[in-house]
C-alpha cells in the first residue's frame, strides 16, 4: 500500500513539474504543402502564373486607361534561373498583350519589374512526418508482391523479381512525392511606378540540394586576404 502511495505521489509530482515548465513547449504548424521546383518547366509554370496576375493588377490598377502601361523588366542575368525568368516572363507578358519595353527603354512611366531570389541552407533540420499519400504509394508495392505469391504457379522465379516490385513503388514515391530538401528559395517580384509599389509576390520552393547554384548569385561575395608588411 505504501508503495502504491509513493508511486501515485512520484507521478502526481511529474506531473505537476510539466505543468510548471520553464520554457514553452515546441509545437508544430499545420501540414501544409509546398511545391519542389526541380525542372525549367516550372519556371515557366512560375513566369505564366506571374504575368497572369501582373495583367489583372495593370487592369484593376488603370481601369479606364485607354492605352494601358508600358512594362519595363529588370534584367537579372547573375544566375541561370535570373535569365531564364527573364525571357519566359517576357514571353508570358507578350502573350497576355501587354507592350514589353526593350533594355534601351527609360524607366519614365513604364511599369518597372524587379525580381529576387535567396537560397537558405537548413543545417538543423529534425525528422518530418511522411507526406499524405506516402503509405499509399509504399502499399502499391506490398499489392505487387501479394499479386506475385497468389498467382504465379513457382514462387522462386517469382519472387525473384520482388526487389524489382519493390523498386518500383519506391520509384513511384519519388516521383510524385519528392519530399523535403534542405535547402530552399524564396522568390520574390515587384512591380513599381515610380515611387509606389503597384503588385507584389513572393514564394517559397523546395529545391534540390545540388541545384542552388541555380538560384545563388557569387559574384557579390568577397575573399578575405591577409596582407604581411615586411621590412624592406
Amino acid at each position: 500500500m505504501k508503495e502504491s502511495l509513493l508511486i501515485v505521489s512520484f507521478i502526481l509530482l511529474i506531473l505537476t513539474g510539466c505543468a510548471n515548465r520553464a520554457l514553452p513547449v515546441a509545437t508544430g504548424y499545420p501540414v501544409k504543402a509546398q511545391r519542389k521546383m526541380q525542372s525549367a518547366h516550372h519556371w515557366d509554370v512560375l513566369a505564366k502564373d506571374l504575368a497572369e496576375r501582373l495583367k489583372k493588377t495593370i487592369d484593376l490598377s488603370f481601369p479606364n486607361a485607354v492605352v494601358k502601361p508600358s512594362v519595363f523588366i529588370k534584367y537579372n542575368e547573375k544566375t541561370p534561373f535570373g535569365k531564364a525568368l527573364f525571357t519566359l516572363l517576357t514571353i508570358r507578358l507578350i502573350q497576355q498583350g501587354l507592350v514589353i519595353m526593350d533594355s534601351n527603354a527609360q524607366y519614365g512611366d513604364n511599369l518597372v519589374i524587379e525580381y529576387q531570389m535567396q537560397v537558405v541552407h537548413h543545417k538543423d533540420r529534425r525528422l518530418t512526418y511522411l507526406p499524405p499519400g506516402a503509405f499509399t504509394a509504399l502499399a502499391t508495392g506490398v499489392w505487387f508482391a501479394a499479386q506475385i505469391k497468389e498467382h504465379w504457379d513457382y514462387p522462386g522465379p517469382s519472387w525473384s523479381i520482388l526487389p524489382l516490385a519493390i523498386g518500383g513503388a519506391s520509384a513511384f514515391t519519388n516521383y510524385y512525392l519528392p519530399g523535403e530538401t534542405n535547402t530552399e528559395v524564396i522568390i520574390s517580384t515587384v512591380a513599381t511606378m515610380g515611387q509606389q509599389y503597384l503588385f507584389g509576390d513572393s514564394r517559397i520552393y523546395y529545391i534540390n540540394d545540388d541545384d542552388y547554384e541555380h538560384y545563388e548569385d557569387f559574384t557579390t561575395t568577397t575573399t578575405n586576404k591577409t596582407y604581411r608588411i615586411v621590412n624592406q
